[in-house]
């Protein structure tokens, strides 16, 4: 490889990474906010929160790692530009070759890369994530109860609580059992945690006392205890495995689904729609990486702002995308879709290399140019970054 390429490569890889880890920690900060909310309601600890978040990751950075190779190739270029060395790699003869070969080698790194994610991270990652959440929710009254509110569990039997810690622990506890009708029973506890066990699920209540009440006789027992434990298996949903979504599947099951899956049973064309995403969702690395490079392959003056061919770059890609979307989501139910979901990145891959080896790169109309660079222009200043004069014409 010679000394342009490496240094090239270099530049994109350390573009693409730094894009890579902003991008995702950005979009999983988003996510990480809902779960919060879903897992604290339900009185878990920050560990499982955390289980419950980074499970997201493998799919999120499926979703942002095009983008990142976008910003990627659009960075690199634009720089080697801005520091004239484009132009000297362009006046000096060097074949398109050496400016596509970094390209492509981070763009094949980065479909392999997603390649993995599509067909057996993402899948595994949303599996388990989908059983964090259904143990999370396997126990009712840890979902449903909330501080300083009367819960009926079931006729006759209320609940409540003054405060739920973050650990966990349920502190302030009453509860008044009169579904027999010849005895009322009163718990007051101090604290106290629900305990799952292989026996059952369980209220362990610790330093309360328990109140009997004989309606015939009308008498009035108190015991004290030091720790209590009520049953509370009648009010636990668990026990059957959580219903997976096709996306949640691997990549084998898809191919020969249970006939007796539910899901399949009532949207079988699902299957084949995530089966085609997960093979043609890859190649949108090469796409994102190629279509940018067609219009930022060859050098300008530094008079002409890059704006408006940085746009035309991005738009391209984002059109693609679009596309391929349109086409997934039709995928399960047309052969032609499915056909065109394919042919779609393949026609517009070969196109891009073709146009960056010939060394065609296609350019906005020159008052569209000028317009771009106008807009630019304004925004710079109400942003008041230092403005280079706008060139009105060409050359």
């Amino acid at each position: 490889m010679k000394l342009i390429e490496r240094y090239i490569l270099g530049k994109l890889v350390r573009a693409f990474v730094l894009s890579l880890v902003a991008l995702t920690t950005t979009v999983w900060l988003t996510q990480a906010l809902r779960q919060f909310d879903l897992v604290s309601a339900m009185g878990q600890t920050l560990i499982t929160f955390f289980q419950v978040t980074l499970l997201l990751l493998p799919p999120l950075a499926t979703v942002v790692a095009p983008v990142a190779m976008m910003i990627a190739v659009i960075y690199t270029f634009n720089s080697l530009n801005d520091g004239s060395e484009l132009a000297v790699i362009n006046s000096t003869g060097t074949r398109q070759w050496s400016l596509l070969k970094p390209v492509l080698l981070t763009a094949v790194g980065v479909t392999l890369f997603m390649a993995s994610m599509t067909l057996y991270l993402s899948p595994l990652s949303l599996r388990l994530w989908r059983e964090t959440i259904t143990n999370v929710q396997g126990n009712v009254l840890t979902s449903i109860l909330k501080e300083g509110e009367f819960i009926e569990l079931e006729d006759n039997l209320i609940f409540q609580l003054r405060q739920r810690a973050p650990d966990g622990t349920l502190r302030g506890i009453f509860m008044t059992d009169s579904r027999d009708p010849d005895e009322t029973v009163v718990y007051l506890a101090e604290r106290g945690a629900v305990l799952d066990s292989q026996v059952g699920v369980f209220l362990v209540m610790s330093d309360g006392t328990i109140q009997r009440r004989n309606e015939k006789e009308k008498t009035i027992s108190i015991i004290q205890f030091s720790s209590y434990a009520f049953d509370l298996s009648t009010y636990s949903s668990k026990s059957e495995a959580p219903p997976y979504r096709p996306r949640e599947r691997p990549t084998s099951y898809l191919f020969s689904p249970d006939p007796d899956d539910k899901y399949y049973q009532r949207k079988p064309e699902t299957y084949l729609q995530e089966i085609y995403t997960r093979f043609t969702t890859p190649l949108n690395a090469l796409v994102f990486a190629f279509l940018p490079l067609v219009f930022l392959s060859q050098a300008e003056t530094t008079r002409q702002s890059r704006s408006t061919t940085i746009a035309m770059a991005s738009g391209s890609a984002l059109i693609i995308a679009g596309l391929s979307f349109t086409l997934s989501v039709a995928s399960g139910e047309s052969t032609i879709a499915a056909i065109a979901l394919f042919m779609l990145p393949i026609v517009a891959i070969g196109i891009s290399v073709a146009l960056i080896l010939i060394g065609i790169q296609p350019r906005p109309p020159e008052k569209l140019l000028i317009f771009g660079d106008k807009v630019t222009a304004r925004v710079k200043r109400m942003l008041r970054i230092p403005v280079a004069s706008v060139a009105t014409s060409g050359g």
